[in-house]
Formats: structure tokens, C-alpha cells, sequence
């Protein structure tokens, strides 16, 4: 469940790996039995991880943005979004600009949809294009958590889940995490 193409055959043209244009293109090839295994628990532990510190400081760690983070570290450690410039500017930035929305224009969806539209925008300028901060957007919009704390919980899981990425990369859990740290 790592990034697929880097195990494409050389020899293979750039379609047979789900790059190419159109329709023509495949899938990626299976990241085999173990990857696929590794790649479940180790997002299984982050998980967990968040969950039981949640629980123990009463505070909600485990929000969907976050599991989608988990998933996109240990199973594909190697893609830009994995890394955790990417993780931090990405979810932190796309809070503030849910904030800043629902300032401007109230809690709707409608002004939800714009916030995630803009955290797009800002995590193409800062270049910590992370997917998952999209959604964090949205839940700040919707929910208006107190921000304070939301923004600091959100820091912390988001520190928590790098680093258990990191520990699954060094007990060889997972492929080598991160590629790069800024």
C-alpha cells in the first residue's frame, strides 16, 4: 500500500500503472499480502492511539479528518500527503480557514463547501497538499468546536499520528516515513 508506480517494472509503459490518460489506463498493481496487512494494523494502532489518549484526557481526538490522515501515513508513507509538512500546514490551515469562513459567513453548508474549496487554495500556495484537511474545514464550519481547543487537539493528534508513523517505519511496519520532515 505504497505508491504504486515506484513498483512498476521499468519496462512497463506509464497506462499500465493508472497514469496514463483517458480510459485506457489500469489500476495499480496490489501492494501484496504483508504491505496490505501492515499497512491495516499500523492504521488500526493510530487509531487507537488517538482514541485512548481522547479518552483519558475527555477530550475527542478521533474525528474523521484524522482517521483519513492515519490511512494516507501508514498506507502510502512514501506520497507527499503522508508527509508531515503536508499533515501539519494542511489540517492546521484548513481550521483556520473554516473559522475564518464561518466567521465571515455564518454556520451553513453552503459556507462549508466554500471553506474547503479555500483550504484547497491554501494548501496549493503552502504546498502541503493534504486531502483529508478538506474535510476539516467542513467539520469546523458545521460544528464550531471551540477554537482553542479544537486547534489544539487537532495539532496534537496530527503530532501523534506522524510520530506512531514514524515508530511503524522504524520497526519496519510500514515503508520508510517520512521522505522528508519540512
Amino acid at each position: 500500500m505504497t505508491n504504486q508506480t515506484a513498483n512498476r517494472p521499468a519496462s512497463a509503459p506509464a497506462s499500465a500503472a493508472g497514469s496514463g490518460g483517458g480510459l485506457g489506463g489500469r489500476a495499480p498493481a496490489f501492494a501484496g499480502t504483508r504491505a496490505t496487512v501492515a499497512g491495516t494494523l499500523a492504521t488500526i494502532v493510530s487509531l487507537l492511539v488517538l482514541a485512548v489518549i481522547g479518552k483519558a484526557t475527555d477530550s475527542l481526538l478521533l474525528i474523521a479528518p484524522l482517521a483519513a490522515t492515519a490511512m494516507i501515513i501508514c498506507a502510502s508513507p512514501a506520497l507527499p500527503p503522508a508527509q508531515p509538512r503536508n499533515v501539519l500546514l494542511g489540517q492546521m490551515g484548513s481550521a483556520v480557514i473554516g473559522y475564518a469562513a464561518a466567521a465571515v459567513a455564518g454556520h451553513s453548508l453552503w459556507t462549508a463547501s466554500v471553506a474547503a474549496g479555500l483550504s484547497v487554495a491554501l494548501m496549493g500556495v503552502l504546498r502541503a497538499v493534504h486531502a483529508p484537511a478538506a474535510a476539516t474545514a467542513v467539520l469546523v464550519v458545521v460544528q464550531h468546536p471551540a477554537p482553542a481547543r479544537f486547534l489544539l487537539l487537532l495539532a496534537a493528534g496530527s503530532v501523534l499520528l506522524i510520530l506512531v508513523g514514524l515508530l511503524a517505519s522504524r520497526i519496519g511496519a510500514i515503508g520508510k516515513y517520512p521522505t522528508y520532515w519540512w
